[in-house]
C-alpha cells in the first residue's frame, strides 16, 4: 500500500481501450485530463492500494459502486470512462464472432 500522492505522480493510460488516447476515443478534452491525472488513484482504490484515502476517495469508490450520485468532474468522468469500456467490451465479443464467420479454422 502506497499514500495517494504517489498515485497521483503517475499519469494513467488505457491503450487496450483507447489506443488513439482518452479524446478520440469519447471523453471531452477537460474528462480526458481528469481520467489521466487520477485514474492511477482510482484504480489503486479500487484495488485497495492506498494507505490514506481521502473522504473524497471514499465517495468515489461509493460512486463506482452506484451508491451515490457522481458530484465532481473528477468522479463524472470516470464514470464516462466506465461507460465507454464497457461498451467496447460489450461489443467486442460480436464483432469477433462476425469477423471469424467464414473463415477456416486451423486444426490444433
Amino acid at each position: 500500500m502506497l499514500p495517494r500522492e504517489h498515485y497521483l505522480k503517475q499519469m494513467f493510460q488505457d491503450p487496450a481501450n483507447f489506443p488513439d488516447g482518452f479524446e478520440a476515443g469519447g471523453l471531452s478534452s477537460i474528462q480526458a485530463r481528469l481520467v489521466k491525472k487520477h485514474g492511477m488513484l482510482i484504480s489503486a482504490l479500487i484495488d485497495e492500494n492506498v494507505s490514506d484515502p481521502s473522504a473524497d476517495d471514499l465517495h468515489l469508490l461509493k460512486v463506482i459502486a452506484n451508491q451515490v450520485a457522481p458530484k465532481n468532474p473528477v468522479e463524472q468522468a470516470w464514470i464516462k470512462y466506465i461507460s465507454i469500456v464497457k461498451s467496447k467490451q460489450q461489443s467486442q465479443p460480436a464483432k469477433a464472432a462476425k469477423s471469424s464467420k467464414g473463415t477456416k479454422k486451423e486444426a490444433s
